[in-house]
């Protein structure tokens, strides 16, 4: 769960928040996740896979522009925030964009379901009954958790979905006996 090739000054935890299938809660779990953990004063960082093309730049705006005629990386910076754009050939692995995530205690990541980082599987039994933990097609081992918002019998931790504080304090307890698994 913890990667120090991120930065050399202290070890990153990186999880990923996975689900058999869209609109079981991960986004929302990951919201609250993010709050609690700086309330308990952890740096947080997201990486939110998307499958499809997307865009942060406007249309009309400077960045769109420059990256319409040709930039190959546009970068947005100011007091508050620094964004960048990228042109790619290619996908990036998982752990080259994490090496973007310098000096972050946390990182949470959001889809990229085949990547070899602990998961914590999110079950919604309203949205399906199916379990990637169940999959025989899915390499299970580092589903770590389940969160559900029902009781379900399966050998690894069920954590309360509706419970934050419960699931925070499952991943510090990883942290603090020192388990981890990186890619």
């Amino acid at each position: 769960m913890e990667n120090s090739s991120l930065n050399s000054s202290k070890k990153t935890i990186i999880i990923s928040i996975v689900a058999i299938k869209s609109n079981t809660g991960k986004t929302t779990l990951i919201e609250k996740l993010i709050k609690e953990f700086k309330s308990r004063d952890y740096s947080i960082g997201v990486l939110k896979h998307d499958a499809h093309k997307f865009d942060i730049d406007k249309e009309g705006k400077d960045s769109f522009k420059f990256s319409k005629a040709g930039a190959d990386n546009v970068i947005i910076s100011s007091s508050e925030k620094l964004a960048m754009i990228q042109k790619l050939k290619r996908e990036l692995p998982i752990g080259e964009i994490l090496l973007l995530f310098k000096d972050i205690d946390i990182v949470l990541i959001e889809g990229y379901k085949s990547n070899n980082y602990p998961k914590i599987e999110v079950h919604r039994k309203g949205v399906d009954s199916n379990l990637l933990y169940n999959n025989p097609n899915y390499n299970i081992s580092q589903i770590i958790a389940l969160a559900s918002d029902e009781e379900i019998d399966v050998n690894i931790p069920l954590l309360d979905l509706n419970d934050v504080n419960s699931i925070c304090d499952f991943i510090e307890s990883k942290l603090t006996r020192g388990e981890h698994n990186s890619e």
